[in-house]
C-alpha cells in the first residue's frame, strides 16, 4: 500500500462521518419538555418535524441550534397516532435532504443522529434489522411501514433522524410507539402526516363515543365465533349525543366486531376507525344480554380527545 492509498476502513469510516455531516445543517434540539429531550428535523422552510410524545406543552417551546443559539417555535399540528408534531420557526437551515432509494433492506447500513440540549450533534450507527409491511399502531395510526433499526438511540435522540449511507433522510426515530424497542417512521408517513398537519392541525380519525374495557367472552360465546376469539371490548360509558348513543349501544354491551375488523380489545376498535370510516354507516356486531346482534351506526370524526 503507497502512502497516497486509503485503507478501506479508513474510506467507510470517512463516508459515515460525511453522511452525518450533511445531515447536521437540518438537525436542531427541541425544547418542549422538563423531562424528555428530543431531535427535530427541518422538513422545509420554516416547518420543523419532531416526536409528539416529547412535547409536554403546546407553547413556550425553544430549538437549539448549532452553537447553543435558540429561537422560540409554535406548535403547528400533532398527532399522537403516530407520534409526529409539527412546528413552525423563523429559522434559516436548509431542509433535511429525503433519500430516494425503494430498495431498503434488512441488514442496510443506517446512522440515527440528534443534538442535545446545547446543540452539540451526535450519531448512532447500526444496521436495519426488522423490515415489514404496513401496521396500525396501538392508538390507531396508520404507518406504512414497519422500520426496526439495530443502533443505540441516544437520549435526544427521540424526533430525529434515521439516515442512509448518504445521509439521507429515510424517516423519524422514535421511542413513543413501542414500550420495547425504537422504531422508525417512516418518510411516507411522515409526508403524509406533514401534509394533513400542515393543513388542517390535526389527523382526521373515526369517533364513536364510547369509553371501553377489555372482557373476557364467555364459553359459549368463544366456542360460537371460533378462530381462538377469546377477549372483545365491552362498553363502560357512552357520549351524549354522539355516534355510539344515536346507534342505540349502550353501557354493558359487548362490541365484537366493527365492520369487517374483529373486536378484541379496546386497541382494536381504534385501529377499526381510521379516517376513511367518517361518516359511512357501519355495521357493529354486539353481544346484549347473551345474545349477540347488530346495530348500524354512521362514524363520526373523534374530537381532539382520547375516547374513541
Amino acid at each position: 500500500m503507497t502512502t497516497t492509498e486509503q485503507s478501506p476502513l479508513v474510506a467507510l469510516s470517512n463516508d459515515l462521518a460525511a453522511a452525518v455531516a450533511r445531515s447536521a445543517p437540518s438537525l436542531v434540539y427541541v425544547d418542549g419538555s422538563a423531562r424528555r429531550d428530543a431531535t427535530g428535523v427541518v422538513w422545509s422552510a420554516g416547518t420543523i418535524v419532531t416526536v409528539d410524545h416529547t412535547l409536554e406543552r403546546d407553547d413556550e417551546i425553544a430549538l437549539v441550534l448549532e452553537g447553543g443559539r435558540r429561537i422560540d417555535a409554535t406548535v403547528a399540528g400533532r398527532d399522537p397516532s403516530t407520534d409526529l408534531a409539527v412546528l413552525h420557526a423563523t429559522v434559516d437551515l436548509p431542509a433535511a435532504p429525503r433519500s430516494a432509494r425503494n430498495d431498503l433492506a434488512v441488514g442496510h447500513v443506517v446512522l440515527a443522529a440528534g443534538r442535545d440540549e446545547d446543540g452539540v450533534l451526535g450519531a448512532s450507527f447500526g444496521i436495519v434489522s426488522v423490515l415489514d409491511g404496513p401496521w396500525r399502531t396501538w392508538r390507531g395510526g396508520e404507518i406504512d411501514t414497519l422500520i426496526r433499526p439495530d443502533l443505540t438511540l441516544y437520549a435526544g435522540f427521540s424526533g430525529g433522524p434515521l439516515l442512509d449511507a448518504t445521509g439521507a433522510l429515510l424517516g423519524i426515530n422514535t421511542w413513543g410507539l413501542s414500550r420495547r424497542t425504537a422504531l422508525t417512521i417512516p418518510l411516507k408517513t411522515v409526508a403524509r402526516v406533514v401534509e394533513q398537519l400542515e393543513t388542517r392541525g390535526s389527523i382526521a380519525r373515526g369517533y364513536l363515543g364510547v369509553a371501553l374495557q377489555d372482557v373476557r367472552l364467555p364459553e359459549a360465546i368463544r366456542a360460537a365465533l371460533g378462530a381462538g376469539r377469546r377477549h372483545a371490548a365491552i362498553v363502560v360509558d357512552v357520549a351524549p349525543g354522539g355516534p355510539a348513543e344515536r346507534a342505540g349501544l349502550a353501557l354493558g354491551d359487548v362490541l365484537l366486531a366493527i365492520g369487517d375488523t374483529a373486536i378484541e380489545g379496546a386497541d382494536d376498535v381504534q385501529r377499526a376507525l381510521g379516517g376513511d370510516t367518517i361518516g359511512k354507516r357501519t355495521t357493529i356486531e354486539i353481544l346484549r344480554g347473551g345474545a349477540r346482534q347488530a346495530v348500524a351506526a354512521t362514524i363520526g370524526e373523534r374530537p381532539n380527545r382520547d375516547d374513541e
